[in-house]
């Protein structure tokens, strides 16, 4: 039964900047918020946005399909204010109320509803929040068991979001939710088959990958079920499934979800006869048996509806399956070459979707013609909008290529004559692939050959409006440790490792979604750097916009592929090293400099190297660190060529090479000829069989604690205490766990309101991640992981990272896991807690921390003063890209109007992950 309410009460509209909302910063919240404000007819509020200076209630009825909108608001001149802000004035908020009763349908006190609303940000049926469907993906729901004959309320923050919803004049607002009694055949659980992840059949002999998955969604009020069995039902030839255990099945005694919890079932795939019928698609179901794990009398067995199989032949793109870093199932789609490339490896062109593309999707697969020796990877950064290839969908692009290179999966026969390069990437993409192509090759130079990046944005902060409200209240120091979280995903900042890489920026002339103008920037800014102004070319296809036919592959595109791809055998370092300078043969009299370059970077757990060269530590995190490398050739006593390496670097810790079988391609010299390596002018001397230690071994070169002297050590105990790669944050790195995303929910809080909002926070937490990133998290309450002797039952059994819902008097994990690493955060059983000398009490207050476990993994730690507290809190945990949150993070009570202007204190740990004054903020 359709329960969408039939008229809306909407107050706005007001400004607002991109990504803002996650703060608060709702001007309505200094009016006591919109929950309490009750519609009036003659109530106006303040909005820059309209004639006047204010706005006022309206009503506005639903749409006969129960959507809502366009919105219209007569008292503001569009065109008008976008003399002065352009189109950042398309970027405001408002807020939405409707009514709805749930009607009597049995004798049941409570029945369960399913609802989500889509384009929104966040919703609330009384006063409980819930994340909405931000890129109206349709993929996930919420589970309430509601009351009958009540009438609850739903209130809605709309979000004129312009990236996704584009810029229209007037702009068109529109939302809708799904709100509906809840299936029979849908109690216990229900599959959400739109997101279904299943592979082809190459030639009707094998599956394209062995794995695939169906996502699952706990539709029970206060139980948690476990899926038992799968079977393959309904299907024309022999296939046999086999479910898959997740890293934590001993912890949760199997594939278990929690109430209102998605998971995405793994499922292994047997082809037990072959499939010849002319390449022709078939169908089949699944049958999945599941049982509550509270009540025994509860077991269901579901059958899915049925599910295509496509069969496809190698010349063509076809999709295959694959783990990715979290152990989730993905899937990728990949086109063979046309011939060999022995003795040389292949080649990957590996190109990156815009937003809202599926990577399967017609047009984009035909984007790419078959290359000749050249393998075509087309990843889906897990979901369309995924994270604009940064975190997780750049770790999905490399478990891709990895699945790609596996000697015994499933291009096992085809890598006899295919063999493919992963140290050979040609990057493309488009929009936001485009941007995402930029990001790739000036964070991971040394494994790219050439790139076309096409109407690719700089950054987000350039491409669409960060003008905030909030920056009328914040502390200009606060806000640059703010910016500083962000500043590894600013393409523009990274612009000299692009130097000496072939590159081809492609844009429309006409393009009104992503403007010319930032390609022609970044192509200028690479050619300053590189003191030459041809370096690379833009090319600007005049009368075409966003996309146009053969964007990515006319003559054009298609020559540039051909010479690179062609030439892949050697790389970038050695193309532009003249042959005349590595002839032993002549007489140097005095050094000759072979090559010169610059790294950049802000962030050592997102970037791979350059030119061999691996920063592991910065000496003031998240502030800029750059190496400037002369490499020189010169004549020893004994007339032998030797090679020098001489490094000037700021706020360089530590830095490594790449290991001897990796380096020696970025390289045009042996590495016994290295004599030198001088860094900041201290000097290092070897001789051939010393230094070929250095390259095989795990040396680093540091600098000592005062920072005056570089020291070389192979001793990398410094990982046990200190930040490294896989550990130095900011807080969107919680992702990026190698295992499942585990929540920790805490249960030994004397406030029943306060465990119960630590699940809700779980919910919302696994709610996100599946949403947005696709991934699977595993929920399970503290006490189930500690026996009575206050220890872990098995330490070992914690693989990822964690995220832990409540303090060292709430959650018992928390308060083992601190009590290993001391934390500069102190807690106290009445809820307040303190931060290096600043203690925090009173309602209204959050902290979100990272805090280091074990070598290489990180928790996440929210706790809050109060439900209030944690409710603020809990909205910066990290669920889409462009918010800035960096290590550690406190909100207080005006945060909710004030958004980051009303937060009290945000920084970094420094590397012995301490507070640090200097990356730092208390208010």
């Amino acid at each position: 039964m359709n329960l969408k309410p039939q008229f809306w009460e909407i107050l706005g509209p007001f400004s607002t900047g991109t990504r803002e909302q996650d703060f608060g910063a709702d001007p309505l919240e200094a009016y006591g918020g919109f929950s309490k404000l009750k519609y009036s007819e003659e109530q106006i509020f303040s909005s820059e946005l309209a004639d006047n200076g204010t706005v006022k209630w309206s009503k506005i009825q639903s749409n006969e399909d129960g959507s809502v909108g366009p919105i219209n608001f007569s008292n503001i001149r569009w065109n008008f204010n976008k003399n002065s802000l352009g189109w950042s004035i398309s970027q405001f908020q408002l807020w939405a109320r409707g009514y709805f009763t749930v009607p009597e349908s049995s004798s049941e006190h409570k029945i369960p509803i399913l609802i989500q609303c889509h384009n929104i940000g966040d919703f609330y049926i009384n006063d409980q929040r819930f994340h909405g469907d931000w890129y109206n993906y349709r993929t996930s729901y919420y589970i309430l068991y509601l009351t009958v004959n009540t009438q609850y309320t739903i209130n809605i923050r709309v979000v004129n979001e312009i990236r996704i919803f584009g810029d229209n004049t007037p702009p068109r607002i529109t939302f809708d939710c799904d709100l509906r009694n809840l299936e029979l055949e849908e109690l216990g659980a229900m599959f959400l088959h739109e997101r279904i992840i299943v592979p082809d059949l190459v030639k009707g002999t094998r599956f394209a990958g062995e794995y695939m998955s169906i996502p699952i969604l706990n539709t029970l009020e206060d139980e948690w079920i476990n899926v038992d069995k799968v079977e393959v039902v309904n299907c024309p030839i022999k296939i046999r499934a086999e479910l898959i255990p997740t890293s934590y099945d001993s912890l949760t005694h199997g594939i278990s979800l929690a109430p209102s919890q998605h998971q995405n079932i793994k499922i292994r795939l047997i082809l037990e006869e072959l499939y010849y019928e002319s390449l022709l698609p078939f169908s089949l179901k699944f049958s999945i048996s599941l049982k509550s794990l509270q009540s025994q009398k509860n077991f269901w067995i579901k059958t899915t509806k049925e599910i295509l199989i496509k069969n496809k032949n190698l010349d063509e793109f076809y999709k295959f399956t694959f783990e990715d870093f979290d152990e989730s199932i993905q899937y990728a789609m990949i086109m063979h070459p046309k011939k060999h490339n022995k003795p040389n490896k292949s080649p990957i062109l590996v190109a990156l979707h815009g937003a809202g593309v599926e990577a399967n999707a017609e047009f984009w697969t035909n984007a790419y013609p078959k290359q000749e020796f050249s393998w075509i990877l087309l990843p889906t950064g897990r979901t369309q909008w995924g994270y604009d290839w940064h975190g997780p969908s750049l770790l999905n692009i490399q478990y891709a290529i990895k699945a790609l290179m596996n000697p015994t999966g499933i291009f096992k026969d085809y890598l006899k004559n295919f063999i493919p390069d992963s140290n050979k990437l040609f990057i493309s993409g488009h929009s936001n692939g485009g941007q995402g192509a930029w990001y790739f090759i000036s964070h991971y130079p040394d494994l790219v050959i050439a790139s076309t990046p096409a109407a690719g944005y700089i950054k987000i902060q350039q491409y669409v409006p960060y003008f905030w409200n909030s920056y009328a209240y914040i502390d200009p120091i606060l806000k640059g440790i703010l910016d500083s979280s962000l500043a590894e995903f600013n393409n523009d900042l990274y612009i000299s490792n692009l130097v000496n890489i072939p590159i081809l920026a492609r844009v429309g002339a006409n393009d009104n979604n992503v403007p010319p103008i930032h390609s022609r920037q970044m192509v200028r800014l690479v050619n300053e750097h590189s003191h030459n102004p041809l370096a690379i070319n833009l090319s600007e296809v005049i009368n075409q916009g966003h996309w146009f036919d053969n964007v990515m592959s006319d003559n054009i595109m298609q020559e540039f592929m051909d010479k690179y791809l062609l030439i892949s055998s050697q790389k970038n370092f050695t193309q532009l090293i003249s042959s005349q300078l590595i002839d032993d043969n002549l007489l140097i009299k005095k050094p000759i400099l072979l090559n010169k370059f610059n790294i950049t970077l802000v962030n050592p757990a997102n970037f791979g190297s350059k030119c061999g060269i691996i920063i592991e530590q910065l000496i003031i995190p998240f502030r800029l660190g750059k190496i400037y490398v002369e490499i020189y050739k010169v004549l020893s006593e004994n007339n032998l060529f030797q090679i020098i390496y001489c490094l000037k670097t700021t706020n360089i810790k530590r830095i490594k090479f790449k290991k001897q079988d990796e380096i020696i391609s970025l390289i045009p010299f042996s590495i016994e000829k290295i004599s030198k390596i001088s860094i900041d002018d201290i000097e290092f001397n070897f001789n051939s069989s010393s230094i070929i230690q250095i390259f095989q071994e795990d040396f680093s070169f540091y600098k000592n604690d005062n920072g005056s002297i570089w020291k070389i050590s192979n001793n990398n105990t410094w990982m046990y205490t200190q930040k490294h790669s896989l550990t130095y944050g900011p807080a969107h790195l919680i992702l990026e766990s190698k295992f499942p995303l585990l929540i920790i929910v805490g249960t030994i809080s004397i406030s029943k309101s306060i465990k119960l909002k630590f699940m809700n926070m779980a919910q919302e937490i696994s709610h996100s991640w599946y949403l947005y990133g696709n991934g699977n998290s595993i929920i399970i309450y503290d006490t189930d992981l500690i026996n009575n002797n206050n220890e872990f039952i098995s330490n070992e059994s914690i693989k990822g990272n964690i995220i832990l819902l409540g303090n060292v008097f709430e959650n018992k994990v928390t308060e083992i896991i601190m009590n290993e690493r001391i934390s500069d955060v102190k807690f106290y059983k009445d809820g307040s807690f303190q931060l290096h000398y600043r203690k925090f009490s009173g309602p209204g207050i959050g902290i979100l921390f990272l805090h280091p476990y074990k070598v290489s993994q990180l928790s996440l730690i929210i706790s809050g003063t109060d439900i209030s507290g944690l409710d603020q809190i809990s909205k910066l945990i990290p669920k889409r890209t462009g918010v800035p949150i960096p290590d550690w993070i406190i909100t207080g009570p005006e945060t909710k109007w004030k958004g980051i202007g009303g937060l009290l204190g945000a920084g970094f740990w420094n590397n012995e992950w301490k507070f640090s004054e200097v990356i730092g903020y208390l208010a």
